[in-house]
């Protein structure tokens, strides 16, 4: 065998051993299936009030384990009330709903306020202290415009204060104990991803109480209060 023979065969015996090595690696750490991604909780830019609230409700039907949701509520509420809602809902043997986010924005007449998301914590205390960690998200999300900062110093103070400014909830509870949530007085609508949907890969558009008939910016031509 003459040296380029030699060097072909060596050749092909590298390739088939790089082949082979590559099977064997493949085997023993497959590729992952691929996680539900690009969901989101909440109306679209545009879309009717009234599509939204249907496609939500409709979104509560069948039955199975714990989902993903959003729970609108009808007017702002303190995080203390909005915990005991969340949490004691008149269910038989039903766990409680694992809070996920607090979604806030404080209402002013006219005055466009930012909305925030934050960690909400599983605790009573931990949930009601998410208005503290709001406020500073507010401030944070606040740049620009002087009305912009002046807005934004406002709406952190009343979040500080305690103010009812919880406008939604993402919780994580059964069907069934979501379709009972959604009958209760205080909540305006409740929507849940399908059961494959993952922690951390959907998107949260909140429903504000002002947003009563097209989804769309509310007004912002209205004067800053004080404080």
């Amino acid at each position: 065998m003459n040296s380029a023979t030699r060097i072909a065969s060596a050749a092909v015996v590298v390739v088939g051993l790089l082949v082979a090595g590559l099977y064997v690696v493949g085997r023993l750490n497959p590729v992952p299936a691929p996680v539900i991604a690009g969901d989101v909780l909440g109306p679209d830019n545009g879309e009717e009030v009234s599509a939204y609230l249907a496609r939500a409700e409709a979104s509560l039907n069948g039955s199975g384990d714990a989902r993903w949701a959003l729970v609108s509520l009808v007017v702002p509420m303190q995080t203390v009330d909005v915990w005991s809602l969340t949490q004691h809902t008149p269910m038989q043997k039903a766990a409680p709903s694992m809070m996920s986010q607090s979604i806030f924005n404080v209402p002013i007449d006219r005055v466009q306020t930012p909305t925030v998301a934050v960690p909400s914590g599983n605790t009573e205390s931990s949930f009601i202290a998410s208005s503290q960690v709001a406020a500073e998200s507010v401030l944070a999300r606040s740049t620009g415009t002087e009305r912009a900062r002046t807005v934004g110093e406002v709406a952190a103070g009343r979040l500080r204060a305690g103010c009812a400014c919880v406008v939604g909830v993402v919780v994580r509870a059964p069907l069934d104990r979501l379709r009972t949530l959604a009958e209760m007085s205080q909540v305006r609508a409740v929507q849940a991803l399908p059961a494959d949907a993952s922690a951390g890969l959907f998107s949260v558009v909140p429903l504000l109480p002002a947003m009563t008939t097209v989804v769309a910016p509310t007004p912002d031509d209205g004067p800053i209060p004080a404080a």
